[in-house]
């Protein structure tokens, strides 16, 4: 792990609340609308998750999720509070509806939103990323610039923030069982190589 990182990962601020309680493991990504060449990439192998709440629309997060609406309270004004951190353990591209069925439960989206990412601007696939997520006992609070804003899943923050005193979320053990499960459910997909220097 880096001792501290500047690369952040947009993310509804309910799908920060899931990572950080174990509650997901896995997220399920197409790419924002201003992203670079219209798609998404996996450009870091560590990064902050960035809460917000833009598009976070409680039909499209899956139903076990959805007590977590009420935990998450409303958005600061003015900060972004950072407090989970991302360890990519792999990449995979999803071609096939069946293989993201049957993941369903494993990621944060309702079946119509997981669907409908995978047939955007039609190309049939999306990209599902396992993570390791780790959390500070206190958020760090850093101001929301401008810069920020825009349909876009990755962030460059103005300063890095160290990882010092992040704790795993799940044990080696829990990691382990929830690693087996998503990998047993995607079977083969297609495998995306990515430089974990990143």
């Amino acid at each position: 792990m880096k001792e501290s990182s500047a690369s952040a990962l947009k993310e509804w601020a309910v799908v920060d609340e899931a990572l950080a309680t174990g509650r997901v493991s896995l997220l399920v990504r197409k790419g924002g609308i201003h992203e670079r060449a219209g798609d998404f990439d996996v450009e870091h192998g560590e990064f902050w998750i960035f809460p917000s709440g833009w598009h976070q629309n409680p039909e499209d997060l899956a139903a076990e999720l959805h007590p977590l609406l009420n935990a998450i309270g409303p958005q600061p004004r003015g900060t972004v509070p950072f407090r989970t951190y991302c360890v990519v353990d792999g990449v995979h591209r999803i071609e096939s509806p069946e293989v993201l069925d049957r993941i369903q439960g494993l990621h944060p989206l309702s079946p119509p939103a997981a669907h409908y990412r995978f047939n955007y601007r039609n190309r049939p696939y999306v990209h599902a990323l396992l993570v390791r997520a780790y959390r500070l006992d206190e958020a760090v609070a850093l101001p929301d610039v401008h810069r920020y804003e825009g349909c876009v899943s990755w962030v460059a923050l103005d300063q890095p923030i160290p990882t010092a005193g992040l704790r795993p979320v799940l044990t080696d053990e829990e990691f382990a069982a929830v690693r087996k499960d998503i990998l047993d459910r995607l079977g083969a997909p297609v495998p995306i190589a990515h430089d974990p220097s990143r």
